[in-house]
């Protein structure tokens, strides 16, 4: 992960502003999160590897490579020594995914349960589209769906221009049009039905199976159902008048406002 210039004093103030103002909605401790995170990061890898065996690839033409770092290689040459290509076109282990969507936690504190939310949203993108996972498109991949996440569970979140400052390999303007091009292909669709949540919640926990101290995260209750069921259709029923404001120029969710009360 790159590391923000030491003129962004202003950016770091305003993001440490956001951040002192959230509040999680899980009081589950830092360790156990980063559990949880490793055994995101391992289906992750896992569904890599397994693209990679099949050899499948993305057409520079299609509107999948819009969410590779290939796409903005191209546009920006200057910006990328050999060395940074390098890393950027690496095959990443386990490891890297994990300390990647850590440093994305560290900074946002998204709930926990986020990692099983951006968790369901990859996958749709891939059920929806067949996109492989590669060494170049993942961590934009990780970031859309944890932006996406967090704006649906917690009840506070972080801007796309927080998310920009975390993961200055793209600037504003071009979170907010992966984010749009996220959800087009996805349909929209960010309804995350209870019984959805539990199948990838009990995947994950069998990663835990011969773990002493078992799965750190506890299955949602009744409450916590019925709000990730409400508060995911709100959500979606907002990209429907998103989708009719874009004459308007409002190009994400951040920029719609309605009650997520439940």
């Amino acid at each position: 992960m790159e590391t923000p210039g030491t003129d962004d004093t202003d950016d770091r103030m305003r993001l440490a502003q956001t951040m002192n103002s959230m509040s999680a909605t899980s009081t589950i401790s830092k360790p156990d999160v980063e559990s949880i995170i490793q055994a995101v990061a391992t289906i992750i890898h896992s569904q890599m590897i397994e693209d990679q065996t099949a050899g499948n690839e993305i057409d520079e033409d299609s509107e999948l490579f819009f969410f590779s770092e290939e796409k903005y290689i191209k546009e920006k040459p200057e910006s990328f020594d050999e060395k940074r290509l390098e890393l950027l076109r690496e095959t990443p282990k386990v490891e890297n995914i994990n300390e990647f969507m850590k440093a994305l936690y560290d900074c946002a504190q998204f709930s926990p349960e986020c990692c099983i939310i951006c968790l369901v949203y990859i996958n749709r993108l891939i059920a929806f589209t067949n996109l492989p996972l590669q060494p170049t498109n993942w961590r934009p991949l990780i970031l859309c769906s944890l932006l996406v996440a967090q704006k649906v569970w917690d009840d506070r979140y972080l801007s796309n221009d927080d998310f920009a400052y975390i993961y200055p390999f793209f600037v504003t303007k071009e979170i907010n049009k992966l984010e749009q091009k996220f959800l087009e292909l996805i349909q929209y669709n960010v309804t995350v039905k209870a019984s959805l949540y539990a199948k990838y919640y009990f995947e994950l926990r069998s990663l835990f199976k011969d773990s002493s101290g078992g799965f750190p995260l506890k299955e949602l209750d009744d409450k916590d159902k019925q709000r990730l069921e409400l508060r995911s259709e709100k959500y979606q029923d907002a990209f429907a008048e998103a989708t009719e404001a874009k004459k308007r120029e409002i190009n994400t969710i951040a920029d719609i406002k309605y009650s997520s009360k439940a």
